[in-house]
């Protein structure tokens, strides 16, 4: 039966199905040690991009490639990120018991929440930068926060599809075995838009032609 051709629709649909539970998986034995989270989250967006996306490559060695060769490069970057978030996080706790009694420490809770979401933004643009640029770690830090004030639409949009994203989960946890590989599946389509703005037209011609390579 056609149906169940490997080409067909539903085989495809399967596949892509199967590789995203195991790539989640993956990454998130690859998270465990904590300080390999940055190394793991670009990898898992490179190969989100090459593989489920253009179907170019192998899952699992496109991954431990990617996770080796930015390990040195991504895991700084990655302790200062989390640095900056326990530190607003800590802020966010401190102020939010205190608010209950002081007027004071309730704006002082929203300044802090704001300052939470601008982190988000900035981590949700920072390891795709990495995963898709090469650059100094202060300059991708850079960059990837100017692309979030840059493209506030997009950021925005990002932003709402995370919690959208967090409440399916909340309500569906069975669901959190496809979450990585998902949300940055979904996190590609909104960030490659504003990626692809900085690349040069000799950058995008070089990515096409490995794709046509790939595919024959």
């Amino acid at each position: 039966m056609k149906l169940f051709n490997l080409d067909s629709g539903l085989m495809r649909s399967l596949s892509k199905f199967t590789d995203c539970i195991c790539l989640s998986l993956v990454y998130f034995v690859s998270c465990i040690p904590i300080i390999t989270v940055g190394a793991a989250s670009t990898a898992l967006y490179y190969t989100v991009h090459k593989v489920l996306r253009h179907d170019r490559g192998y899952l699992f060695r496109d991954y431990l490639s990617s996770f080796r060769s930015n390990f040195r490069q991504v895991t700084p970057v990655w302790l200062a990120a989390a640095v900056i978030g326990g530190v607003l996080g800590a802020d966010f706790y401190i102020s939010s018991y205190y608010a209950k009694a002081e007027n004071y420490f309730f704006a002082l809770t929203v300044v802090v929440l704001l300052g939470i979401t601008v982190w988000f933004a900035w981590v949700s643009y920072l390891f795709p930068y990495m995963a898709r640029f090469e650059n100094t770690r202060r300059q991708s830090m850079k960059n990837a926060i100017l692309m979030a004030i840059a493209h506030l639409p997009m950021t925005f949009l990002l932003l709402v599809m995370t919690a959208l994203s967090l409440f399916v989960v909340f309500l569906a946890p069975f669901l959190l075995f496809l979450f990585p590989a998902v949300y940055a599946w979904l996190q590609s389509y909104i960030l490659e838009r504003v990626f692809r703005k900085y690349m040069s037209e000799e950058d995008k011609a070089k990515e096409e032609e490995r794709y046509k390579q790939d595919l024959c």
